[in-house]
């Protein structure tokens, strides 16, 4: 009789070569960790010495279920065997089903990495039992021409809770290459080689590992299975880099949602997984956090929510919300089944929908973006046998269900998409035992079950689309509520395109205005006026005929203020009505208003009355009699001669606007009685041609409701168009007190006002979360490299040599570590006492801070001698980052500038921060403390609010100082700033 012979390298086919990757092997050991009753599995992963280490808090195993279990293919666990106990379980939790049989999951710890130590302790009836140790190389297992027999493998006890030592796996490794050494004859010289290198450089201590691991230490009370592999394969690196686009890492794509905490309702995992990407020894990252993942919260906030069961005949009964409004008992029946139960058995669905375009979507656009974001990297349909995820399925590249190739076909016919949804299958191991999965974790075989499965879930969606998803649908909630919200987004979009317009032209008129103000140009032009006046009434008081000498000063005296008036109207600008403005263009607006009072009250009203005294001034000089009445009566037809223009030009382009609005009216009245004339035909003469004599009553019923439906569209379109149309002709006011124009640019004004408000909280919301990261994820490295540049400083006081380098160093990192302090204005808890900040200190930070910039630009940095000596108690936190920002302002504003210097004063118990800038307008002077406002080129309108509002906490207030030139910024407490 023959027997089979199992070869060394059946275990690697059976394990490494089965699995599809690292991300599947790891996530075979976090469902081991699960059956073993774990309630934590953790991985870590150290890139600066490739040390991976898996860990759980599970139940362990004994040496004896070591051997017989670990070390043993295809062991039983839901197949009973005579001669194995049954796996254990913890009686003080809910029992486990378990997520495998074959015994052959394991082995895939091979593709992580090609040897690895084993640490295991095992819990028993409330009794710890020794750790368990064990050193394998995987590869040995893929030489030709050695036996599964003739591998050795160490195994060792240590009792006490007391983990090995660096000796004490050295000895292992030691066993492991006397085993190599045994079996030299029968491998490939290279092969012998790169093995026996890989345990010269397994230099690992798990007791110093422990010491930065305490967490789930198997030392004292502890107990579970540990793997610490090492070198792990370059491929895990791979794997876990993420591309910041819509695609996660492969690790993060397959581990992600381990276990259901996406829907409403969910039942708690009975497992916590994590997995952290340790860059440095001091700064890691949790991939699979759970806030990553989908969310109960962002489940109930979509478009579209589906949920019910699937019986054991196929048919669908459950709830679908479309917009908010629920169907209840919704029924989808499959035909597949004639009558028969299912192989695949029963189970549950839950789904969320968001809608493609943010137009059609209940969501506000940030969240409908950050929903987006997140279903482009996690979109699908997830399986959960018992509580935790069947791989492929979840990954929108597996398209199980040809959701996206029938999408490719006609998107509004099938709808759906992988890309827009998310949601869970539930299945368990006992009603859906038929749902088997392959050895290499790709997703169930290709039996009956998953074929029915499969069928059902796919007629399942397209069954959906039909029911309410599509124009014809029976159930028209989303059709409507979709055309509502196009209705109003192009009513939007036209609305913003004939405001955008008048924005952009009133943006215009008044950056022109304020560049002529600012340039002194109705001064200038005043002057001019009045000079010539001057000059002209000089000539004309030389004529010897008085008559005529009066006659023309009348004349030089209407034409002087006729150019007063044109520069009036030169310098008026007209506000739309009916234009709600943002804020920017709302404080250019009360600045304008101010800007043309000021004209009026200082300029054009004084240059009026100087013409009148002009004009009698040189009268009386020239011994003239000018007559009055004629002199007040040219001066009211001048005026009445504008306002006759002007009138009659808006009256014209009043009454073309009434005759085209009316043909327009009385078209659009013509059209849609054709169309209502249009429909009425045919319906009619459909009825003429239609045969009723052998016509089934259910058909006549249903032609009838046809018909009458095709009236009743037509008709209900119809009037609420023609409606629409009176009711805004109705709405028209003629009373000049206001009417729908002045309403809707109230609401437009406001809507703006809350937008703008909502960025504005976003931005901050942001900006403090960016800090809390950006805190993070420096303060341990900042913290290591302090204790390295201290440690390189006891070499450098030692060796000369070094000296010159650990000065470098020791400059550059201090350089860096004065920037992170910037940071800290969001943290004040770090500075919970108040220190005496000093002025030098400040110019020094400062100097330091900008050299470059400072050199660069050729600006000049000077701090007077009261500045130096200044002393004030309170927060760095606070009072850094002022100067920071308002010398980082002075900067930009000075580049340009032939004078370039900064200059830190102290005046009269004031703080000074003086430029030799252009100067800020008087006009910007209040708005530059306010949130959002910049005039700098892609500026965010931040940093002057924030010092302000800081300063402002710690009693202190920033203000602009009344200066010829440049600008000076004043620092000071309140009561101090307000004398």
């Amino acid at each position: 009789m023959a027997t089979f012979k199992a070869r060394a390298r059946a275990l690697d086919m059976l394990g490494r070569q089965q699995i599809a990757g690292i991300p599947t092997a790891i996530s075979e050991l976090f469902k081991n960790a699960h059956d073993a009753y774990a309630d934590r599995v953790e991985a870590d992963y150290y890139r600066t010495d490739g040390l991976f280490v898996l860990r759980d808090n599970g139940l362990g195993m004994t040496e004896e279920e070591f051997v017989q279990r670990w070390l043993t293919l295809g062991t039983e666990s839901k197949i009973t065997s005579k001669n194995m106990a049954k796996p254990p379980v913890d009686p003080s939790k809910p029992y486990r089903r378990l997520l495998g049989e074959k015994g052959v999951g394991r082995l895939a710890i091979a593709i992580i990495g090609p040897q690895v130590l084993v640490l295991t302790r095992a819990k028993r009836d409330g009794m710890l039992q020794d750790t368990v140790a064990a050193f394998i190389h995987w590869g040995l297992f893929e030489c030709a021409g050695v036996d599964l027999d003739q591998i050795e493998i160490p195994v060792r006890t240590f009792s006490g809770g007391v983990l090995p030592n660096a000796a004490d796996l050295q000895s292992m490794v030691r066993l492991f290459e006397d085993n190599l050494a045994r079996l030299r004859n029968v491998m490939d010289d290279k092969v012998h080689d790169r093995i026996l290198s890989d345990l010269r450089q397994f230099d690992l201590d798990p007791s110093e590992v422990d010491t930065y691991l305490p967490d789930m230490s198997l030392t004292g009370n502890g107990h579970g299975t540990h793997f610490f592999i090492k070198p792990a394969s370059d491929m895990l690196a791979a794997d876990i880099e993420d591309d910041g686009g819509d695609r996660p890492s492969n690790l993060v794509k397959l581990l992600g949602g381990f276990s259901n905490t996406m829907t409403p309702g969910h039942t708690p995992p009975v497992i916590k997984p994590a997995f952290r990407d340790h860059k440095t020894d001091d700064l890691s990252d949790d991939l699979i956090e759970e806030g990553k993942f989908f969310t109960p919260e962002e489940f109930r906030n979509a478009d579209h929510q589906i949920a019910g069961r699937f019986d054991e005949y196929g048919q669908f009964r459950g709830s679908v919300s479309v917009y908010g409004q629920p169907f209840h008992d919704h029924i989808v029946s499959w035909q597949g089944g004639h009558g028969f139960p299912t192989r695949c058995g029963p189970f549950r669905i839950q789904v969320a929908v968001v809608q493609g375009e943010s137009r059609a979507s209940t969501l506000q656009l940030e969240d409908w973006n950050a929903m987006c974001s997140k279903m482009d990297r996690f979109g699908g349909l997830y399986i959960y046998r018992d509580g935790i995820r069947v791989l492929p399925y979840g990954n929108n590249d597996f398209d199980f269900l040809d959701i996206e190739k029938n999408r490719t076909k006609k998107a509004s016919y099938y709808y759906f998409s992988f890309r827009r949804m998310f949601g869970v299958v539930e299945i368990d191991s006992t009603a859906n035992g038929g749902l088997t999965e392959k050895a290499g974790r790709e997703g169930f075989r290709e039996n009956a079950a998953y074929r029915e499965f499969k069928s059902i879930l796919k007629n399942f969606f397209v069954q959906l689309a039909a029911d309410f998803f599509r124009e014809e649908s029976p159930e028209t909630r989303y059709y409507d509520t979709k055309m509502e919200y196009d209705r109003q987004d192009k009513l939007r979009k036209n609305r913003e395109k004939q405001v955008g317009a008048k924005r952009r032209k009133l943006t215009e008129e008044l950056a022109t205005f304020f560049d002529r103000y600012d340039a002194a140009e109705p001064r200038n032009r005043v002057d001019a006026v009045l000079d010539q006046l001057r000059r002209e009434l000089d000539y004309a008081a030389s004529l010897d005929d008085p008559a005529e000498a009066a006659r023309v000063f009348l004349d030089l005296e209407e034409q002087a203020k006729k150019g007063i008036a044109e520069l009036d109207a030169r310098y008026k600008v007209a506000r739309p009505r009916g234009v709600g403005l943002p804020k920017n263009l709302t404080r250019d607006w009360e600045n304008y208003v101010n800007a043309v009072g000021e004209l009026q009250e200082t300029l054009l009203i004084p240059a009026r009355k100087r013409i009148d005294e002009l004009v009698g001034e040189h009268a009386a000089r020239a011994r003239l009699m000018l007559d009055r009445r004629l002199q007040l009566e040219r001066s009211l037809k001048l005026l009445s001669n504008e306002t006759q223009s002007k009138t009659a030009r808006e009256r014209k382009a009043t009454h073309e606007s009434l005759d085209t609005v009316s043909k327009g009216v009385v078209e659009a009245a013509r059209s849609s009685t054709k169309r209502v004339k249009r429909t009425l035909d045919e319906v009619f003469a459909e009825f003429a041609a239609l045969d009723m004599t052998d016509l089934p009553a259910s058909e006549a019923m249903a032609t009838r409701d046809r018909l009458e439906t095709a009236l009743q569209t037509t008709r209900d379109s119809e009037l609420n168009f023609l409606q629409t149309i009176r009711e805004q002709l109705e709405a028209i006011d003629l009373s000049g007190e206001g009417g729908s124009l002045d309403q809707m640019e109230a609401v437009e004004q406001r809507a703006i006002a809350l937008e703008e408000q909502a960025d504005v909280d976003l931005q901050l919301t942001q900006l403090g979360m960016a800090i809390e990261v950006i805190n993070h994820e420096f303060d341990a490295n900042i913290r290591a490299i302090r204790a390295n540049v201290r440690r390189l400083k006891s070499w450098a006081d030692v060796n000369p040599d070094l000296q010159d380098l650990y000065a470098g160093i020791r400059n550059s990192f201090e350089h860096l570590d004065g920037y992170l302090t910037l940071f800290t204005p969001l943290h004040r808890r770090l500075y919970r006492k108040e220190i005496v900040i000093r002025g030098r200190d400040i110019a020094k930070f400062i100097a330091d801070l900008f050299s470059a910039r400072f050199e660069r630009h050729k600006v000049t940095l000077e701090s007077t001698d009261a500045f130096l000596n200044l002393e004030i108690k309170g927060y760095p936190s606070t009072f850094y980052p002022v100067f920071v920002n308002l010398a980082d302002n002075a900067i930009y504003w000075l580049k340009d500038r032939p004078m370039r210097h900064i200059t830190l004063d102290v005046r009269e118990g004031r703080i000074l921060v003086a430029d030799t800038g252009p100067g800020i307008p008087e006009r910007d002077r209040t708005s530059v403390f306010e949130l959002g406002f910049s005039r700098k080129p892609g500026g965010r309108g931040m940093g002057l609010y924030i010092s302000r509002e800081a300063l402002s906490r710690a009693d202190y207030d920033l203000a602009i100082a009344n200066t010829n030139a440049g600008t000076t910024f004043t620092i000071a407490p309140k009561e101090e700033q307000q004398s």
